[in-house]
């Protein structure tokens, strides 16, 4: 009889499943988002920009890229990471 007891304290001490949490659960709009965010008020970011804002080497960001973390565009042999796509990231890589 010990043992029905004890399950049954198990059961009870159990907590309730947390609700899914997720990244439009966090921030009430995008104005919001971009006011946390930090980067200056431009819509393109060289690959150095996007380094220094994230703190990693330029190389972390290319292997980002390479990975299809970030869009990108190519102008006249530069490469630039749309400030959309720089925003989705830090969502997307929130730690709570």
């Amino acid at each position: 009889m010990a043992k029905k007891e004890v399950k049954k304290e198990i059961i009870e001490t159990i907590p309730e499943p947390i609700p899914e949490i997720t990244p439009e659960n966090l921030v009430e709009s995008d104005q919001e988002i971009e006011d946390l965010s930090g980067l200056p008020k431009r819509d393109l970011f060289r690959i150095n920009e996007v380094a220094d804002y994230f703190s990693v080497s330029d190389r972390t960001i290319r292997l980002w890229i390479a990975h299809g973390h970030f869009q990108i565009e190519k102008l006249r042999g530069t490469i630039w990471v749309p400030r959309s796509s720089i925003l989705k990231f830090r969502l997307r890589s929130r730690v709570i």
